[in-house]
């Protein structure tokens, strides 16, 4: 009877495994931009999570379908996955769950530019991930807090919540935290109109997103760059920078926004340069493109508070 409940401990051990790694893959693939296999992955670890009562794999895998969703522009759709993966998290207490549910509404607001109500939920998360002493999670935290101020053109309490998130990251070693963090300074010195220090932040990005081959956070990263040297009118580096970004965006079958985006800029500095043909055809790309975005993805007028 010992040696069954022993079998039986291992193989119910080897189910949540196997959820936990499929969640992780679905992690992995959804940072590197490749939405449809971590898709694929998170949806797996869902039905098998479900089939083996694993409420906490199942809590993870929603928390993923949301975030792919979100990165998808799909607000809607996201704050639903989101909000059944917390009704679970409140149900066994999963602190790291509940912290990670606000973070991610958060940054929908933020997406939607409901500032206000993006901090207060950054904010939130912010606490329960200091109580249980998450690192990684106040990082994250402090860095899209840092983004938010500076989307609001506090640069001073931009700057402090960067700084914060970089210091957590440079000591946990996470190499793709420190470029994220490099990039939102980087910002920061550009709206400010330092393109010099601007380009410096946003090379020691791409250096260290080339170094973790994340092709999603270098095409990110180039499309930044190219802001920059469109603002300094080299049209040449904007086109070079904005072209790189495209060819990985489209490569990463990464979402419509970034794609009308993208072209939007090129088509200007094909303009800006006088290469008129060159120009409409960005701009008609633009237009086809812009004209598949769906209103309804933004978030539905019901509270996503603190319930």
């Amino acid at each position: 009877m010992c040696l069954a409940f022993m079998f039986s401990t291992a193989s119910a051990q080897t189910d949540t495994n196997t959820v936990n790694l499929l969640n992780h893959l679905a992690d992995v693939y959804e940072q590197q931009g490749n939405y449809q296999i971590s898709n694929k992955y998170a949806d797996s670890a869902l039905q098998f999570a479900q089939k083996i009562n694993y409420k906490k794999g199942q809590a993870s895998a929603l928390n993923n379908l949301g975030l792919i969703q979100y990165n998808q522009s799909n607000y809607t759709q996201a704050l639903n996955l989101y909000t059944r993966s917390y009704k679970i998290c409140k149900t066994l207490n999963y602190k790291q769950g509940i912290a990670s549910y606000f973070c991610n509404v958060a940054l929908v607001y933020a997406d939607l530019e409901n500032y206000t109500e993006a901090t207060i939920k950054y904010i939130t998360a912010l606490k329960i991930y200091q109580n249980i002493h998450y690192k990684i999670g106040e990082a994250l935290c402090y860095n899209h807090l840092g983004l938010a101020y500076s989307k609001q053109q506090k640069f001073t309490k931009a700057v402090a919540h960067l700084s914060m998130a970089l210091k957590i990251r440079q000591q946990l070693n996470d190499t793709m935290g420190i470029a994220d963090t490099y990039n939102n300074i980087g910002y920061i010195y550009y709206n400010k109109q330092n393109f010099a220090d601007a380009l410096t932040y946003y090379n020691l990005a791409l250096l260290l997103n080339q170094q973790s081959n994340n092709p999603a956070a270098q095409a990110y990263t180039y499309n930044c760059l190219g802001n920059v040297y469109a603002s300094l009118s080299n049209y040449n580096q904007a086109l070079q920078n904005y072209l790189t970004a495209l060819r990985l965006t489209q490569q990463l079958n990464n979402n419509v926004d970034d794609l009308v985006e993208l072209y939007s800029a090129i088509s200007e500095v094909y303009s800006q340069t006088q290469n008129y043909a060159q120009a409409n055809y960005y701009k008609d790309e633009c237009k086809k493109l812009a004209e598949k975005l769906n209103p309804t993805n933004l978030y539905p007028a019901k509270s996503y508070g603190n319930n």
